[in-house]
């Protein structure tokens, strides 16, 4: 999923060990590495191991190394790789878990 991300659009990246509350809006890919609270919508989104969501999150992909709860609105595909644990309520297209992965919650298929 990493290499689909475009260099084009905005991007943020919060780093390990950084923490950052409120509302963000990312036109482009959001990294997380450190951990946010409260809302961010983005295009992509990649949650890296050390990197932690709590709150409402919506996006058209995600890919989940790290820990993300809460609300997830995840419009095109969420992946959840094997270190990833995803804990909430989840509003998808298409979910991929690796093996190892781990969502605890409730699931929602788009139609």
């Amino acid at each position: 999923m990493a290499t689909s991300f475009s260099n084009d659009l905005p991007s943020l990246t919060i780093g390990s060990g950084v923490t950052a509350k409120g509302i963000l809006n990312v036109p482009g890919k959001a990294t997380i590495n450190g951990t946010i609270e409260g809302e961010l919508t983005a295009d992509e989104v990649l949650v890296g191991e050390t990197g932690k969501f709590n709150g409402k999150l919506k996006a058209r992909r995600v890919e989940v190394f790290g820990k993300l709860g809460q609300v997830i609105d995840c419009q095109e595909s969420l992946i959840i790789r094997q270190s990833g644990k995803v804990n909430g309520r989840l509003d998808y297209a298409e979910i991929e878990i690796d093996k190892g992965g781990e969502f605890v919650g409730q699931l929602n298929k788009r139609k």
